[in-house]
């Protein structure tokens, strides 16, 4: 899960970001006297100092999680409860307890969740969200936590059907893909001959293939896992070798220091504490 490599990378661009800033890491990370603090606000052509959203959610008492409610097993919004269930739910009460605040939920789909993040509508943005460099232009992406990768979700009687790329790639298999996020831009690259439906609601893609309206679901094989354990008409294919490799991470808004610090700080944290073994155990296993 968490190498000791990623933490070595994560020194290095902290390293550069404060050598890039023109401040020396003592600077930043020790409390600057009275005096100097003075002569800071008083300084001719110098602006005070933003406050970090991390200040902001301690001081406001709470921290706002984005997420969909449509990703099992990472996040679920039960319709019975109307209550968000999943790894990443139980991950931001573990936030939340940490940072001594409450957590508040807030409803986000893929297609808008970057230019929610962007609009200050939660802190963070949780459950399934994959790392990749197009998302951490626009945000700050977080060291992974779960790896996977993409895979076909087939029928349990298709097992022996959809091996590769090329045996779904064909104008004759009918696929099903939630819109604005990683699955879908897979299927646009790589499945261009496919017959594609962009299915509005990702919860309902599984029953759709287990009853024939659709072959394939291209998923995370962390989804696809949970959806063929809950129904025996799917089945999970490829997820010793899947077409992708990824990890699962938190997005929150690029630009600051001190929250992207604290949030990495938590996350290492959280997997030498064993947290994220026990969430593995509950969720994933």
């Amino acid at each position: 899960m968490l190498k000791n490599w990623k933490k070595v990378v994560i020194a290095g661009v902290v390293s550069l970001s404060l050598v890039g800033t023109g401040f020396a890491a003592n600077e930043l990370l020790t409390t600057p006297s009275a005096s100097a603090k003075s002569a800071s606000e008083h300084a001719p052509g110098q602006q005070k100092k933003a406050q970090s959203q991390l200040d902001k959610i301690i001081d406001k008492g709470y921290i706002r999680v984005g997420m969909t409610g449509d990703y099992k097993p990472f996040t679920y919004l039960d319709p019975k409860t109307n209550k968000y269930e999943g790894y990443d739910v139980d991950a931001a009460i573990e936030l939340g307890k940490d940072l001594g605040v409450e957590v508040r939920f807030v409803n986000t789909t893929w297609s808008t969740m970057m230019k929610d993040l962007q609009d200050d509508k939660f802190d963070i943005a949780v459950g399934g969200v994959t790392r990749n460099t197009a998302r951490q232009k626009t945000a700050y992406v977080s060291q992974g936590y779960v790896s996977f990768g993409k895979a076909p979700l087939i029928r349990a009687e298709d097992k022996g059907k959809y091996l590769s790329i090329e045996d779904i790639n064909k104008p004759t298999v009918r696929i099903g893909v939630n819109p604005g996020g990683t699955n879908e831009v897979f299927v646009r690259q790589h499945l261009t001959k496919a017959n594609v439906t962009v299915v509005p609601n990702n919860l309902d893609i599984p029953h759709l293939v287990a009853d024939g309206t659709y072959d394939v679901m291209i998923t995370d094989t962390v989804e696809a896992i949970t959806y063929a354990k809950a129904d025996s008409r799917l089945y999970a294919a490829l997820t010793d070798k899947p077409f992708t490799n990824s990890e699962k991470g938190y997005m929150i808004p690029r630009g600051d220091f001190e929250y992207a610090s604290y949030l990495e700080m938590w996350m290492d944290e959280m997997e030498l504490q064993g947290k994220f073994d026990v969430l593995d155990k509950k969720w994933l296993q």
